[in-house]
């Protein structure tokens, strides 16, 4: 495997592209995303320290002349392992336990998907963002009190939007309204989440 370092924003697979490499992620974030028929974006997923991309949906591994599903953008700057999708596949078939460990990543995966499709199904848009707050916690959050969560990154409004699917107009006034409910806050750029709200200091 070779080490790559990609920077933050940087496109590293494009949704269509032939899939030539396998990445493990060993630091940063990166986003899965597609485009609408509306020319607009949504985010699908996220992925940090210890994922793998793309996500190849194929059990039998059979990934000649595969497409890439998604656009894979780096969140942050990136470092990552890069193994030639042969020389994966001969890895993860080279063991009985190496190809239940990926099958059961592979297998996690697709749960995470299909929960923020119920995210976004949700036809609230309060909810959206209320159900999308403890999949921020299992990616990002790195917990700070007994009861609060801070992420690791910073999330702009329009990427909440992208992975609640509401509008980022939506969103910000949702964010406001979490904020006086004492379920979210924001420090230096970062969201904070209370997992059991408390209320608001006056000032």
């Amino acid at each position: 495997a070779s080490t790559k370092k990609y920077p933050k924003n940087q496109l590293i697979y494009y949704e269509g592209d032939e899939l030539s490499q396998i990445y493990l992620i060993k630091e940063g974030y990166i986003k899965a995303y597609t485009i609408l028929d509306s020319g607009d974006t949504r985010t699908i997923f996220l992925l940090g320290p210890g994922d793998i991309f793309p996500t190849v949906f194929s059990a039998t591994m059979d990934w000649h002349n595969y497409k890439v599903k998604y656009f894979y953008q780096s969140l942050t700057d990136v470092v990552a392992l890069s193994l030639s999708h042969e020389a994966f596949k001969t890895q993860v078939e080279s063991s009985p336990e190496n190809m239940g460990t990926y099958m059961a990543y592979m297998s996690a995966s697709n749960e995470a998907i299909m929960k923020q499709l119920e995210v976004m199904k949700n036809k609230k848009a309060i909810n959206k963002v209320i159900m999308l707050l403890p999949y921020l916690i299992s990616k990002f959050g790195e917990r700070i009190r007994p009861d609060a969560y801070r992420l690791k990154i910073k999330l702009s409004h329009q990427e909440i939007a992208d992975l609640s699917g509401v509008t980022r107009e939506t969103t910000t006034t949702l964010v406001k309204q979490l904020e006086k409910r004492g379920t979210l806050e924001q420090l230096k750029g970062r969201l904070i989440i209370h997992t059991k709200p408390r209320p608001r200091k006056k000032k």
